[in-house]
């Protein structure tokens, strides 16, 4: 990122995992504001109107971000939030443009889902993360559950077609996955889906980097609480 108060990722190349100085360890940079803004504009999108001005300070500096949504909708009390959409860019953007554009990109076009609808919103959750750089490694596994993502790439070994996915850091440990589960689900992520050992010809011809990122989360009830606290009225669902 050109942002000089984003913490920069170590080397990656030692054994054991590398570890690296992520944004938590500092100010914090990922706030709720962001996540609530998130929510305002997709609120804003079914409501057909403009969503309100970005309320926090650093909305012109330039991060990777994701955007994550979840839902509590058809689940037991003892479950977590499943996942209803999630999608970023590794590119560093200004951070309300890009807020704003993948708070609606990853509710309506994660192929892996329908398009999130307004009757949704009072069971939705919202996750932004902010991306420090990625930076390579010399094995799949020199990295760290919980502290860093991870981007794989690869060439699929009959037509060639360059394959890619990526798991930011917290999806290894909410998942209850080892560092090699992991990477060997993102490779059926990235869209190869046969069987993969460690060693053989795709592993072998794995890419890896790794990153960190700082997340903040916020709930329906606290965007409802936030929003008619700035004197709004919600129309698309009655709170």
């Amino acid at each position: 990122m050109s942002n000089s108060t984003t913490p920069s990722l170590s080397s990656g190349t030692s054994n054991p995992p590398t570890h690296i100085a992520t944004p938590v360890q500092a100010e914090r940079i990922c706030t709720d504001q962001h996540a609530l803004y998130c929510f305002d504009v997709l609120v804003a999108h079914f409501e057909n109107r403009e969503p309100m001005a970005p309320p926090f300070p650093n909305q012109n500096e330039k991060y990777a971000l994701f955007v994550t949504w979840n839902t509590t909708v058809h689940l037991r009390s003892n479950k977590k939030p499943a996942l209803r959409g999630c999608i970023g860019n590794f590119t560093p953007m200004k951070l309300a443009d890009g807020l704003r554009e993948y708070a609606l990109v990853s509710a309506f076009e994660d192929h892996r889902f329908s398009p999130i609808k307004s009757s949704e919103l009072p069971h939705l959750s919202c996750n932004v993360s902010l991306l420090t750089p990625m930076t390579p490694i010399s094995s799949p596994l020199d990295w760290t559950p919980g502290e860093h993502g991870i981007h794989i790439s690869f060439p699929h070994p009959s037509t060639h077609r360059p394959l890619s996915a990526t798991y930011l850091p917290e999806i290894c440990p909410e998942q209850g996955w080892t560092r090699e589960e992991t990477v060997l689900s993102a490779i059926q992520k990235a869209g190869y889906k046969h069987k993969v050992v460690v060693g053989d010809v795709v592993w072998q011809s794995l890419k890896v980097k790794i990153y960190g990122s700082e997340k903040a989360t916020t709930t329906w009830e606290a965007y409802v609480k936030w929003y008619k606290g700035k004197g709004g009225k919600l129309k698309v669902v009655k709170s």
